[in-house]
């Protein structure tokens, strides 16, 4: 006979999950509900706010006029953000479909910038050759581009390139930078007029031959140095205050 002992039974273990673990998550969830109240009672009763500071004004004699801008809240912050986000993706969209036989053409791009999005488009294709009046052929285009536009609050911002080639000495424009900038501020003004984009939105910069994209030794290179940028900003307009856009009465 074996001197081994014989085998130990274990004691059979209790199903389910062991009692403190469910202690533990009944802690967490009362956590959780506590951190939600509090921040249900951190949201700020704005108009309340507004008329307990009216009334210290007038107690005070306090008369000038001030803008109270409500505290902002996570919720808000959130919500603004995701909306200006859906708004650029669908004015991203709508362009490159405007834009489609351009960009099969290599007469236009549309690029995702960590800013906004670009719309890239062709110096020859938009003006002749030193000048600054738009081509009848791009109109049409152009005009739809700046209805897109006028229906959102986006800053948009249009940059004028040029190659470094030398101007023409006849020319009205004595430099590249003049011309850029001239062409620039042309696009600026058919959007203006024609694509009904409030001015204030609208910014112009000229760059002249000094933010090239490709190489000037190739015809081909200076063709794609000669351009119109369009940035669609992330950023919305500022409005101006209504004063300094009212002239003051007189007497």
């Amino acid at each position: 006979m074996s001197d081994c002992p014989p085998p130990v039974k274990c004691k059979k273990c209790k199903k389910g999950a062991p009692g403190w673990m469910v202690t533990f998550g009944d802690l967490m969830s009362l956590l959780l509900t506590f951190f939600v109240l509090l921040l249900s009672f951190a949201q700020l009763d704005i108009v309340k706010f507004e008329e307990a500071a009216g009334s210290m004004r007038d107690a005070f004699g306090i008369q000038r006029v001030e803008q109270i801008d409500p505290l902002p809240t996570g919720e808000r912050m959130i919500t603004t953000d995701f909306n200006q986000e859906v708004v650029l993706v669908h004015l991203k969209e709508k362009l490159q479909v405007m834009l489609v036989n351009m960009i099969d053409n290599g007469e236009a791009e549309v690029l995702e910038l960590e800013e906004g999005f670009l719309v890239r488009l062709n110096n020859d294709t938009l003006f002749t050759e030193g000048a600054i009046r738009v081509r009848k052929e791009v109109e049409a285009t152009l005009q739809q581009i700046g209805n897109l536009l006028s229906e959102s609050d986006q800053l948009i911002r249009v940059t004028g390139h040029t190659d470094n080639s030398p101007t023409d000495p006849n020319s009205p424009y004595p430099s590249n930078w003049s011309i850029s900038a001239a062409q620039a501020a042309a696009m600026v003004n058919y959007f203006i007029q024609k694509g009904n984009i409030a001015p204030e939105r609208l910014q112009v910069r000229g760059m002249g031959a000094y933010a090239p994209v490709d190489s000037n030794e190739t015809a081909e290179g200076r063709n794609r140095n000669r351009r119109i940028e369009v940035l669609i900003s992330r950023e919305t307009a500022p409005t101006a205050p209504n004063t300094f856009l009212t002239a003051p009465a007189l007497g």
